[in-house]
């Protein structure tokens, strides 16, 4: 089962990104995942995650989102990342199930 939901923090935040990728827009809002924290990766350039008790991280939770748009977004991450399942906590105190991306 494919998840509809992807959590971001970094460039996929920027909608006309997203857009340009998929070809279309995506509802977006914004959320934190709780026991993260963000950092900027020098090996790769980019800004990475990684598990910390007690840390946050503010980003968007990106609904909609199917099979053949991951495929999309996998390849435009690429080998550096992976995804994983997470619990992100929105701004309305919903708790969602949503994939994020992590380094590999």
């Amino acid at each position: 089962m494919t998840l509809p939901r992807l959590f971001v923090y970094g460039t996929l935040q920027n909608d006309s990104v997203v857009q340009e990728l998929l070809g279309h827009r995506l509802f977006a809002r914004p959320a934190v995942l709780r026991d993260f924290y963000r950092t900027l990766d020098p090996t790769i350039g980019y800004h990475v995650i990684r598990p910390q008790e007690g840390a946050s991280v503010a980003g968007t939770v990106l609904d909609g989102i199917d099979e053949k748009s991951l495929a999309i977004l996998d390849e435009y991450e690429g080998s550096q990342y992976r995804r994983i399942v997470v619990q992100v906590h929105t701004i309305e105190g919903r708790v969602l199930d949503a994939y994020v991306y992590v380094p590999a």
